[in-house]
């Protein structure tokens, strides 16, 4: 019910005049509010009324805090559904974070069943259909709920409606765990809440929803516990308590509280089975709840007579604010996300999986037969993951061009080993380095051009194995202990460069006829800095200095080498000569890139910009950037950046932010970006997302791809050419070729 304002407590947010409260938490409150100066409708008197959710007073807010505020926006906005309360507006970076979403004049189902009992069961069936169509809206924009409960559900006459998607992003998660913090209520979450909101699925928001129908149906929840733990331990073991739900109902909750994901019906399947012919005519409400509405629409009607009566909304949610300045929070995200459906169809269609169909005849075994495939004869591009020594990921405007994508391609798939430390694409043919050695595959289908063999006992790891340059029809590549020249077309070794004894060629980067690069004491931080040429005919040793990191980056570009590890050294590319004032001790700089003299670093939660040839000119490019992956760098200076659940786009020279991009379906999740074309793609894990780089404010991706890699925590590697992609994995070493989004 509503209930009055407290005395002395505040009477406008944003533009909006409090009427009442409707409910409050331990962060936040939830009022009746209409916005102030708007004309009445004459036989509308609850039109223009809002929901407005806000913080409580005096609450210290950091940028983690509202950037999990702007994604609630952002999700509410996304989803256009008759089933859902429509979001109005939202500001997630003033003072006072608010947003305001359809007013509902009625209870919660967690209010109804307490006040009159639990539902008949021709109700619960109703419900239950529209609540799994208003699931279906969500994943359809790839938005997860992550806490539907009782109180979640609002029953209005027309039928009950679904708010606050992911407030528990925001506002009052339990923590459950001692390794981190669990989305959702307890008793309404499923085994993958227990295990962390990272293995959240479209099937997840299912689960509760199927301990929301058992809550509905008997009054009390299947997994209610007094004690926390039994609760999850009962969750976890899949111990629901069903005995007092209806009989005709039982089979239906018991799919949807299916332990494994995949064993339960999927929200359009839901809704069929509990009501097959779809809710006819009026909402079959019984008379108590009924009463129910009335009541809250008397106490609405009561609270609006204090203003005048607002206009009905348009239903466009309002656009982004202007830029922000410095070390505000992130700019509010309140456009509608109109996500591509693509990568979640992918998920419930895995047969759609692009790079599935068969693997090539390279396929898990070393050493295939070079005749596979005659030797690649075909001019094309030269790519190498980092596209260039400054490591910008941008494959260039060209490579989008029909005629780079190799002649007669189409999508592929390796076996296992081929490439886990990486590969290169050049004039048709793919070089990669894996535990079967040194592998040249047909670009176009992936067959086997010729294998260099993995000296057997070797066991290094992943460590002094790579591919880094061609030049002069030679692929340099490092195998144990050497750095070694293979003709790119049968795999001669027609030079070599021994590395000194006990040591390995680790962190390489290519730049103008040389390559850069440690040769590090196995297993230890210490090393020399090496500038190996490889054009000319004697291939000369430049230079070498100590250098002692044992995690580190280099980049080279506009004659400097830069050095990345525990701090920034600057070398001058020519001679090896430490430059002077080059970088700060205690600047943090995480997945570099270099762009002419400008270094580009994840700092904590903000994007820096260094100028190298001034050092003291550190500028913060853009906040809100915690969890972010390795930025992108478009040649006209755009800078691309994957974040958790976001991908941003700002203009380097100012800062200024040119487009967005929420997405609340992989909101634990952040991509490293490369930029192709027009195009900036991101993946993360088997998933790659485009997005248009000519574009300003909400960014809606392109459809997405997921692609048959095997996920265990580590990135796979990307090449772009054309509209195809390359993508190789580091924990198998599958390499696989598709279409790209």
């Amino acid at each position: 019910m509503i209930g009055p304002l407290p005395p002395g407590s505040r009477t406008r947010v944003g533009p909006y005049r409090l009427l009442g409260l409707l409910g409050a938490g331990g962060m936040g409150e939830v009022y009746l509010a209409r916005e102030e100066g708007v004309t009445p409708v004459p036989g509308a008197p609850l039109a223009g009324l809002v929901a407005l959710k806000t913080v409580l007073p005096g609450l210290d807010l950091d940028d983690g805090f509202r950037i999990r505020f702007r994604r609630e926006i952002a999700a509410a906005g996304a989803v256009r559904s008759p089933r859902t309360a429509a979001l109005v507006a939202g500001d997630a970076t003033g003072a006072t974070p608010w947003l305001a979403t359809e007013y509902v004049p009625g209870p919660s189902l967690a209010e109804a069943v307490t006040r009159t009992g639990p539902l008949p069961e021709a109700v619960v069936r109703a419900a239950g259909s529209h609540l799994a169509l208003a699931l279906a809206d969500m994943h359809a924009v790839r938005v997860l709920h992550r806490d539907l409960k009782p109180g979640n559900v609002l029953l209005g006459a027309d039928g009950p409606k679904v708010i606050d998607f992911g407030i528990a992003q925001a506002f009052e998660a339990t923590q459950l765990t001692r390794t981190g913090v669990v989305v959702g209520s307890p008793g309404y979450i499923s085994p993958e809440h227990v295990n962390g909101s990272r293995a959240l699925v479209p099937a997840s928001d299912v689960f509760c929803l199927g301990a929301v129908l058992a809550f509905a149906a008997c009054g009390r929840g299947p997994f209610d516990d007094p004690d926390m733990a039994a609760v999850i331990f009962r969750i976890a073991h899949g111990e629901p308590e069903l005995d007092r739900v209806p009989a005709g109902l039982r089979a239906v909750v018991e799919r949807c509280l299916a332990p494994r994901p995949e064993d339960r019906p999927t929200p359009h399947e839901l809704a069929g089975l509990l009501l097959p012919g779809g809710v006819p005519g009026p909402f079959p409400w019984h008379d108590a709840l009924r009463e129910q509405f009335a009541a809250h629409t008397e106490q609405a009607l009561r609270c609006a007579e204090s203003v005048r009566a607002a206009p009905p909304r348009p239903s466009v949610p309002p656009q982004a604010p202007p830029a922000r300045s410095r070390r505000r929070g992130p700019l509010v995200a309140l456009a509608a996300i109109a996500v591509a459906g693509a990568v979640l169809g992918a998920v419930y269609l895995p047969g759609l999986l692009d790079g599935g169909g068969g693997e090539g005849p390279a396929a898990g075994r070393p050493g295939a037969s070079a005749s596979a495939s005659a030797p690649g004869t075909s001019s094309g591009p030269t790519v190498v993951p980092g596209a260039d020594a400054g490591r910008t990921d941008d494959f260039g405007s060209g490579d989008r061009k029909l005629a780079a994508r190799p002649a007669g391609w189409k999508p592929w798939k390796s076996g296992e080993g081929v490439g886990e430390h990486g590969c290169l694409l050049s004039a048709g043919t793919l070089v990669c380095s894996g535990e079967h050695g040194v592998t040249a595959l047909d670009a176009a289908a992936g067959r086997e051009r010729w294998n260099l063999p993995e000296k057997a006992g070797a066991g290094d790891g992943t460590a002094g194995r790579s591919v880094v340059a061609v030049e002069g029809g030679t692929v340099y590549a490092f195998v144990q202990d050497e750095l070694v020249g293979l003709r790119l077309t049968d795999g001669k070794r027609v030079w070599r460069q021994p590395l000194p004894k006990g040591r390995l060629g680790m962190g390489a980067v290519y730049a103008d006829g040389v390559i850069y690069y440690v040769a590090q004491v196995k297993g230890g931080s210490a090393g020399t800095l090496v500038a190996q040429q490889i054009t000319g005919g004697k291939k000369p040793q430049k230079w070498d200095v100590d250098y002692d990191e044992f995690e580190f980056t280099l980049l080279a570009g506009d004659g400097r080498v830069v050095a990345v590890g525990s701090d920034v050294r600057v070398f001058d590319a020519g001679t090896g000569e430490r430059l002077p004032g080059d970088g700060e001790a205690d600047a943090r700089c995480g997945h570099p890139v270099l762009r002419e003299r400008e270094l580009i670093c994840v700092d904590g939660d903000s994007l820096t910009v260094t100028d190298l040839s001034a050092p003291a000119r550190r500028r913060v490019l853009a906040d809100g950037m915690e969890g972010a992956m390795k930025p992108a760098v478009t040649a006209d200076g755009t800078v691309v950046v994957s974040v958790p659940g976001e991908v941003r786009a700002f203009r380097l020279r100012d800062g200024r932010q040119l487009w967005y991009h929420v997405d609340t379906l992989l909101d634990e999740e952040a991509g490293n970006v490369s930029i192709a074309g027009d195009h900036a793609l991101v993946h993360a894990d088997d998933t790659v997302d485009a997005f248009e780089l000519d574009r300003t404010g909400e960014n809606p991706s392109d459809a997405g791809k997921i692609f048959d890699l095997p996920l265990r925590g580590t990135l796979p590697s990307l090449i772009a050419v054309s509209d195809a992609l390359f993508l190789s994995s580091p924990d198998d070493g599958t390499v696989l070729s598709g279409f790209a989004p």
